[in-house]
């Protein structure tokens, strides 16, 4: 299989995600947050904020932010399923 997407920087990923109209107050955070879980790991959790599926621009005051606190909450909640399972 052949792939001919270019690989971008995780500069460039943050650029496009500003350019698709997401709030990012703290860049270098989100920097370090795109470093270390993926963009299209974190990416599965803005989806309910894009407005146009298509075109993947945000809704108006879709921030960084928010897409990290529910990345954050999903993790939480797995690992207490997880803990809860492994108990049963």
């Amino acid at each position: 299989m052949r792939f001919d997407k270019p690989a971008f920087t995780f500069e460039d990923q943050l650029d496009r995600l500003i350019e698709r109209g997401m709030v990012v107050d703290d860049r270098a955070q989100a920097l370090r947050y795109l470093e270390h879980l993926n963009y299209y790991r974190i990416g599965a959790y803005w989806l309910p904020f894009e407005a146009d599926h298509g075109t993947h621009q945000f809704r108006d005051g879709t921030r960084f932010e928010d897409v990290l606190n529910l990345y954050v909450f999903d993790r939480a909640l797995r690992l207490l399923v997880m803990d809860a399972i492994e108990r049963v």
